[in-house]
Order: C-alpha cells, then sequence, then structure tokens
C-alpha cells in the first residue's frame, strides 16, 4: 500500500457530491516545496477526497474552508478519462483516511 502524508493549505472551501450511497467531500490543497534552484518559492496543487456514508458530510465540509492549515494522510488514486476530442487525461488525488488541522 502506497501511503502519503500531505500539509498544506485549503485553497477553496469543501465541495460536496453525491456518488452514489456515499458523499465525496472535494478539497483543494496547496502545499509548499522548497524553493527550486533559482531560488523562486514553489507550490504542488493537490485533489483531495474525504468518503462518508453517513450525514456527517455536512458538519465536516463546515470546517474546511479556504486558508485553513491542514495535514492529510490518505491513499493516492488515479483517475483515467477521454476528452470531447478523444484525448486520454489522467488525474491524480488523495483519498483521505485522517485529517489534523494545523491552525
Amino acid at each position: 500500500m502506497i501511503k502519503v502524508f500531505l500539509t498544506g493549505f485549503i485553497v477553496q472551501d469543501a465541495d460536496i457530491k453525491e456518488v452514489g450511497n456515499r458523499k465525496a467531500i472535494n478539497i483543494r490543497i496547496v502545499v509548499p516545496l522548497e524553493p527550486g534552484k533559482d531560488g523562486q518559492d514553489r507550490t504542488e496543487w493537490v485533489r483531495a477526497v474525504i468518503w462518508k456514508y453517513d450525514g456527517q458530510s455536512t458538519k465536516i465540509a463546515d470546517y474546511l474552508k479556504k486558508g485553513r492549515k491542514v495535514l492529510i494522510e490518505g491513499i493516492p488514486a488515479a483517475e483515467c478519462y477521454t476528452d470531447k476530442e478523444g484525448g486520454t487525461h489522467a488525474n491524480l488525488h488523495i483519498n483521505i483516511k485522517d485529517l489534523e488541522f494545523l491552525d
């Protein structure tokens, strides 16, 4: 199993979507990286999802607001799709298993 730990800032309020009998709480996180060789600050943008079966989704999403600093633990997952022009693309996201607020 591959497990990742990321610390970063939520860049937009959480978005809840129903997927079958579960709810997906989607967030985007910007993760600061070490400066590049040119001295410029670098960041990585990460999509992350919390899956819930119960009614706690709205309560959890209420805390996942833009600007909050978080530590997430999760498992990376890839999605492949074909666009309108027939091009194949892939997205990487993290399925969150644990989340801590650092602010």
